[in-house]
């Protein structure tokens, strides 16, 4: 799915103007500032001036992506360009820059999530891309013209390498790997960018892996397993609650389990929610019918629920979607039902 009228000539539209904010969703991942920091790359190579604004502050453990210093977090949100360019979200999910949306004259959305269906003027929703990175690679290379440096194929190595798990996830396409080697060829480190990702935690962090490994539970047909972060967990490892993300996978690696969650207490009493599955099941769809949205094998949603109550609203939704899978799917097989 695309715009109607393609890549080539939203890209062309893009290039049209001579100020931009660029900007991404809250508590912002490596594939959206990863795309944000490329494009803001790409659009001053092109003359343009270029600011870049996240909604929520940059993780410390992201520091090493080159450029990130250039990040703003707002608000205050800046109004004095004409373009607004939001990557990798719909505009509700920018936060406070989303309330100022309506000042920018032009405002695009560009994006890889099938549960994106509204806002921008106008709109490149592709949900064949494994990251909004291989979107914003496409627009650079294939219609700007840019050679790219390896700073800006850096950005985009990091953002493609950690939205398809390390090119593991069911996202990875033939394409998503030759985009990989260009930016290899362009100066990207692989070695490098997954040393910093994934081999530089925190002690913290792995003290608070270590309480929420204690809550490991399944269900009884072993369809279905989950971990829960709580408050009293973050505080006891000195942890902050971004640290929490990442620990689905952990569920996610038990043999038999297709669908994987984690429930996290959030200050307000809220519960926010992560899922995960491997072969068949569409978790965006259960996430939009729980008010959040997503890829169909990643997506989130937030309850107005403590995480016992949470839980079981959760648990039986993914139920019912696990019933209501294809027959096609045998049960009893590695990655079957049951």
């Amino acid at each position: 799915m695309g715009s109607a009228d393609g890549l080539g000539a939203v890209a062309a539209r893009l290039c049209r103007h001579d100020s931009y904010v660029v900007t991404g969703h809250v508590d912002p991942d490596l594939d959206c500032l990863g795309s944000m920091l490329a494009l803001a790359w790409g659009l001053e190579r092109l003359g343009k001036r270029v600011q870049v604004v996240s909604p929520d502050p940059v993780r410390p453990e992201w520091a090493f992506l080159p450029g990130v210093d250039m990040i703003r977090t707002a608000p205050p949100v800046p109004t004095d360009a004409e373009a607004l360019v939001v990557l990798d979200a719909d505009v509700e999910r920018t936060g406070p820059v989303a309330q100022a949306a309506h000042r920018f004259a032009h405002v695009y959305n560009l994006d890889h999530h099938v549960t994106n269906v509204a806002g921008g003027t106008v709109r490149y929703i592709d949900p064949s891309a494994a990251a909004t990175g291989e979107i914003v690679y496409a627009v650079l290379v294939d219609h700007w013209g840019l050679s790219l440096d390896a700073r800006a194929a850096t950005q985009l190595y990091a953002a493609i390498m950690t939205d398809t798990g390390s090119f593991r996830y069911s996202n990875t396409r033939a394409a998503t790997l030759r985009i990989a080697a260009a930016l290899v060829e362009a100066g990207a480190r692989p070695d490098r960018i997954a040393s910093w990702v994934y081999e530089q935690a925190s002690w913290s962090t792995m003290r608070l892996l270590a309480r929420a490994l204690a809550t490991l539970d399944r269900t009884d047909d072993g369809r279905v397993a989950w971990i829960t972060v709580t408050g009293e967990m973050l505080a006891e490892a000195g942890a902050r609650y971004d640290e929490a993300d990442g620990l689905v996978q952990y569920p996610r690696m038990i043999a038999g389990v297709e669908v994987a969650l984690i429930f996290r207490e959030q200050p307000d009493g809220r519960t926010r929610v992560g899922l995960r599955s491997k072969d068949y099941v569409d978790v965006s769809r259960i996430a939009q019918q729980l008010g959040g949205g997503g890829h169909p094998r990643a997506a989130g949603c937030t309850l107005a629920l403590p995480v016992a109550a949470a839980r079981d609203q959760v648990l039986q939704a993914v139920n019912e979607a696990l019933d209501a899978a294809p027959e096609t799917v045998p049960r009893g097989v590695p990655g079957g039902r049951g």
